[in-house]
């Protein structure tokens, strides 16, 4: 079995200037197994705050969900809107 994990991180919005130089949008990131989204976060440099909305798949995910080999992870800075 591997030390590492590895999932594919897709940013969407401001988020973007946070995909590492020399990256395509929907980029692979490996860490240590056992690693949850917030190590993702943290890896990516992402500042906890900006990270609103995490989509694993087609579900909401939780920043201590643990990662598993795969992932497809989405991240969304908070989002406004609504009636005024």
């Amino acid at each position: 079995m591997s030390d590492t994990v590895t999932i594919s991180v897709k940013l969407f919005a401001t988020l973007k200037r946070y995909v590492p130089a020399g990256s395509q949008d929907g980029f692979p990131l490996s860490l240590p197994r056992g690693a949850t989204v917030q190590d993702a976060i943290t890896a990516l440099h992402i500042p906890p705050e900006q990270a609103g909305m995490l989509v694993a798949g087609d579900s909401y995910i939780e920043k201590g969900a643990t990662l598993t080999d795969g992932l497809q992870l989405n991240i969304f800075p908070p989002l406004a809107g609504g009636i005024a």
